[in-house]
């Protein structure tokens, strides 16, 4: 996606110097060699389900950067969204994953709750979300 992003701003200048195509190559090597967080999925769906209940889902993904991938630190929107994950570098080429557990005691209606990723990527807060009707 950051590679995306480089050639949207590089292809948007209008002008193609020698100087500014050897800054975007210099710039696209420097993105190489960063880690980068790539998610099977970004929002899990849990349904319907009685108050009280818990469920988990667990998000996977691959460092499909240059360099060891570290999650740093997850943040939740709600004390009832509990995150687990492992503090191990993902090397490049490596998947891992994430489990969030959302806990709907007292909760009721529609919920959505977030899950902030940080990491080391160049492009480091990843948002994650979990979704779904509590009912009584």
């Amino acid at each position: 996606m950051f590679s995306l992003l480089l050639t949207i701003f590089s292809c948007g200048s209008g002008k193609n110097t020698n100087n500014n195509s050897a800054e975007n190559a210099l710039n696209q090597e420097d993105t190489l060699k960063f880690p980068q967080i790539e998610f099977d999925t970004a929002v899990f769906n849990f349904g319907k389900i009685l108050q009280g209940e818990q469920v988990s889902y667990v998000f996977k993904f691959q460092n499909t950067g240059q360099a060891d991938l570290m999650i740093q630190k997850v943040e939740t929107s709600c004390g009832c969204t509990v995150p687990e994950f492992s503090k191990t570098p993902v090397k490049p080429g490596e998947k891992g994953e994430i489990r969030v557990r959302f806990d709907s005691h007292g909760k009721d209606g529609t919920q959505y709750k977030t899950v902030k990723v940080i990491s080391n990527c160049k492009d480091n807060i990843f948002d994650l979300v979990v979704t779904g009707v509590v009912e009584n």
